[in-house]
C-alpha cells in the first residue's frame, strides 16, 4: 500500500513544462561541450555512447544522485539528467545520436545518470517522436511534435522514479551484502557466481534469482559492469598499460580486457583511450 501511495504522489505532481527539445541524428560531436542551465535539463542517448559530468555542487546533498554517479559515460537506456543552475559536460565516445530536452518540473528526478530497465518503453516512444517529428516537417501531420516530446519527458521522468521506488522497496539484505562484496573485491581475477554465494550462505541459484530481481542484472553481469568502469576511468584518467589496467581489474591478460571491452562497448581499449 505504501508503494502505491508513493507512486499516486508521483503522478499527481507529473506534468512538467517543455521548454525545448532536440531529437538529433547520429553526429561525431556535440555543437557544444558543456552548457550552464536555468532549468532542469534531460540527455541520453539513443545509439552511441557519450561521457557526461554533472557539476552540481550546491544541492548534491540534498537531492537524490543517479546509481551511475554525476559523471560517467551513458549508453542506450541511461538517462542523464541536469538540476537548475547546474552545468552539464559531454563528450562523445562515438557517434551518437540523442535526445535533449529542457523542461520544468515539480518532480525531483536524481541527478546524474540513472538507467531505465523498461527500454522497450523508451525505444518506442523515441520512435513515436520520430516519427511524428518527420510527418510534421512534410506537412502530413498538425499535431505538435512537441506535445510528443513533452509526453516522452512526463514518461522518462515517472518510469525512472517508478522504477526507482520499486527498487527500493525491493532490496534486501543479501543483495547489498553482494553488492558491496563485488564491489570491494571486483579487482581479483578467481572471483566468481559460486565464491560470491558461498561467502553469503546461499546457492548461485537463489543469488541470481534474488540479484535479477532487485538490480535487473545477474551478479555476473553487475561484477562485468563494476569492472569496466574501472577500466573505463583508468584509460582515460591515468597512463598506465594495458596489461596493468586489466590485473587492476580482474582480468589476467591485456588480451581478455581487450575482448570483452569491445565486445561491450564496441571500441578497442586503445580507440577509447583516444577518442
Amino acid at each position: 500500500m505504501a508503494i502505491l501511495v508513493e507512486i499516486m504522489h508521483i503522478f499527481d505532481a507529473a506534468g512538467s513544462s517543455l521548454d525545448g527539445y532536440l531529437l538529433a541524428p547520429r553526429r561525431p560531436r556535440f555543437s557544444f561541450g558543456s552548457d550552464t542551465y536555468e532549468g532542469w535539463c534531460m540527455l541520453l542517448p539513443r545509439n552511441g555512447a557519450f561521457s557526461y559530468e554533472v557539476e552540481e555542487v550546491a544541492a548534491r546533498r540534498t537531492r537524490a544522485v543517479g546509481e551511475a554517479g554525476l559523471r560517467g559515460e551513458a549508453g542506450f537506456g541511461d538517462i542523464v539528467i541536469s538540476p537548475p543552475g547546474s552545468t552539464l559536460r559531454r563528450r562523445m565516445r562515438t557517434p551518437t545520436s540523442f535526445f535533449f530536452a529542457r523542461f520544468r518540473t515539480a518532480l525531483e528526478p536524481p541527478i546524474g545518470c540513472s538507467r531505465l530497465r523498461d527500454v522497450d518503453r523508451l525505444r518506442a516512444n523515441l520512435s513515436l517522436l520520430e516519427s511524428m517529428q518527420a510527418a510534421c516537417d512534410e506537412g502530413r501531420q498538425r499535431l505538435d511534435a512537441g506535445l510528443v516530446a513533452a509526453h516522452v519527458v512526463d514518461d522518462v521522468l515517472i518510469t525512472m522514479l517508478w522504477e526507482r521506488t520499486r527498487e527500493g522497496a525491493r532490496e534486501d539484505v543479501l543483495v547489498r551484502k553482494a553488492i558491496a562484496f563485488i564491489q570491494e573485491c571486483f579487482a581479483s581475477p578467481d572471483l566468481s557466481l559460486g565464491d560470491l554465494a558461498r561467502t553469503l550462505g546461499v546457492s548461485s541459484s537463489l543469488l541470481s534469482r534474488r540479484f535479477r530481481d532487485v538490480r535487473g542484472v545477474t551478479p555476473v553481469q553487475y561484477l562485468r559492469g563494476v569492472r569496466l568502469q574501472r577500466a573505463r576511468e583508468l584509460l582515460t584518467g591515468t597512463d598506465l598499460t594495458l596489461q596493468t589496467i586489466a590485473e587492476q581489474c580482474g582480468y589476467r591478460s591485456a588480451f581478455y580486457l581487450s575482448r570483452v571491452f569491445k565486445a561491450t562497448t564496441g571500441q578497442s581499449p586503445s580507440e577509447y583511450r583516444a577518442g
